[in-house]
């Protein structure tokens, strides 16, 4: 009765952060527009997936999609598709699955405290923004970041030499998984994890009474770890290992200098914790897991070696975890997502920790049992009633943040323009001999994948070409000139990918002889010419 308590408030938390993340995502976010990078593209994805299921077995399915960019993420947008047939709520709204089993993860790992303690933790985890986020962005970092969050904590929060070999070969299978949810970042994942267990087993031996004597045993618990993960990772990433590789590749080294912004190092170092990354995902919340982390480091530091070293090998793990994105050259907010899952998680962990070391500490201060048990029962209600208050405060009544969010007037014109566009391509008869291309010189205020996105849903025999990584207007008017419709976009201030060239390309078109003005709409912020190649 008690786990199926609050299972049933893990569900009502649940339910209140998808409805009203959905809600908000409706006015300001990414649901008050089409489909945006980057979701579009698992939408387009799923669709794709699911059009060429119906003629395929299901081996060929399951393999075919063991090749996507993300696996996960083209499930969770069929699914929701599926769902919510004609909108592109299903989606987003499925993600409150992956907010639910993170949920369940923190009952899991706390399921020993008493119950007021695990359902304190369920309503600060979701008072975090990260959770709101997880359902208005339809992309597999923020679900991947709470798994490895979760992952990471399954490995420190207790002896790895005391399991069993299924405890351990499960967990192993458990951070394949959780590495594979963005396949792109699988390094970094498999990076903490496998920091984390090796920490993990470090102490235990410490703690065992030295290396030599627990070598042995040492030894047989990271195989029967790190031999099932492998496996898994094999099968589950294999597929597409070289396409992944190559995508990695890409971004981080080829086109770097398109992603990157320039900062300090220093100032990069900081973006995650106490800059703009930070203060928008964690919120004050980073000052509390802060804290909580400094009081269970005093308080373990007078129970003694054990209770210090669980304590430095939690420590550990979410410094590896914030290093890890921190120090890469390139940043988003979503890159950070692991730092997100894995700081929760120790709030989580240190909160419970420094209770149970308080008790401990009254038992040895002569305090009666009575008197222990009032005190303890008052503290729980307490912290219980701070965070539902707060959680009343910002989740149920406040306006939640979306992690895409736009204004009323980049609403207007990204509604307007995408949809006379989709209108205007359906009117263009593509050449007997192929598909009609079209290509984009800039993602707004049209989201080229969108345009395909549609096609495919219509299937509309239609092949998109997003041309904004050239990095000179020259390259990037020659390679839109490879395309039968040209969607050229005004050079606008913005933190998108390509350079800023849009008004160049606008007067080479209007130059050119081959090529004529099909349509021009202007907005506030932007002008948007569409152009027809061999009128």
């Amino acid at each position: 009765m008690r786990i199926s308590g609050l299972v049933i408030l893990a569900a009502a938390i649940t339910a209140i952060v998808a409805s009203r993340s959905i809600e908000s995502s409706q006015l300001h976010g990414r649901l008050s527009v089409p489909p945006l990078y980057d979701d579009v593209a698992y939408f387009l994805d799923a669709v794709r997936w699911t059009n060429a299921a119906k003629d395929e077995s299901i081996f060929s399915s399951v393999w075919d999609l063991l090749h996507h960019h993300a696996p996960f993420s083209t499930l969770v947008a069929a699914a929701g598709l599926w769902l919510f047939p004609g909108s592109f709520v299903g989606p987003y709204l499925v993600h409150a699955v992956a907010v639910f089993g993170f949920l369940l993860g923190i009952i899991w790992l706390a399921r020993r405290r008493p119950v007021l303690e695990v359902a304190a933790c369920l309503v600060t985890a979701a008072c975090v923004p990260v959770l709101w986020h997880t359902v208005t962005e339809a992309r597999p970092d923020l679900p991947s970041g709470l798994a490895i969050g979760l992952a990471a904590g399954a490995i420190v929060y207790r002896s790895v030499l005391g399991r069993s070999v299924r405890s351990l070969a499960g967990l192993g299978v458990a951070c394949a998984l959780v590495a594979s949810i963005k396949p792109t970042s699988f390094p970094a994942a498999l990076a903490l994890l496998g920091s984390a267990f090796a920490i993990r087993l470090v102490a235990d031996c410490v703690e065992a009474g030295g290396f030599r004597p627990s070598l042995s045993k040492a030894f047989t618990a990271f195989a029967w770890f790190v031999l099932p993960l492998i496996a898994t990772i094999a099968v589950l990433l294999g597929p597409a290992l070289v396409e992944t590789v190559t995508y990695i590749f890409n971004v981080f080294v080829g086109q770097r200098d398109l992603w990157t912004t320039g900062e300090s190092f220093w100032a990069g170092l900081l973006r995650f914790s106490i800059g703009g990354e930070g203060q928008f995902g964690l919120h004050y919340w980073l000052a509390i897991g802060l804290a909580l982390m400094l009081l269970r480091l005093v308080l373990a530091a007078i129970q003694g070696k054990t209770a210090l070293l669980d304590a430095v090998v939690l420590l550990a793990a979410v410094l590896i975890a914030y290093a890890i994105p921190s120090v890469a050259e390139i940043k988003t907010y979503f890159f950070g997502a692991m730092f997100y899952g894995v700081f929760i998680i120790a709030m989580v962990l240190n909160g419970c920790a420094s209770l149970a070391s308080i008790e401990a500490l009254l038992a040895c201060a002569g305090l009666g049992a009575d008197i222990r048990r009032y005190l303890l029962t008052a503290s729980r209600v307490l912290v219980l009633a701070f965070v539902l208050q707060l959680f009343v405060r910002h989740v149920v009544v406040g306006q939640l943040s979306v992690a895409t969010p736009l204004s009323a007037q980049q609403q207007d014109s990204i509604r307007a323009a995408t949809e006379r566009l989709w209108l205007l391509l359906r009117e263009v008869k593509p050449s007997p001999s192929g598909p009609l291309y079209v290509g984009f010189s800039s993602p707004y205020p049209v989201t080229p994948t969108t345009i395909q996105l549609y096609a495919a849903q219509s299937r509309m025999n239609l092949v998109v070409r997003g041309e904004m990584l050239h990095r000179t207007a020259a390259a990037t008017g020659d390679a839109l000139l490879q395309s039968n419709v040209l969607v050229v976009s005004s050079s606008i201030h913005h933190t998108l990918v390509g350079p800023r060239v849009g008004d160049e390309l606008i007067a080479r078109m209007d130059a050119e002889k081959d090529v004529c003005l099909l349509d021009s709409m202007s907005f506030p912020d932007v002008t948007l010419r569409v152009y027809r190649r061999g009128c």
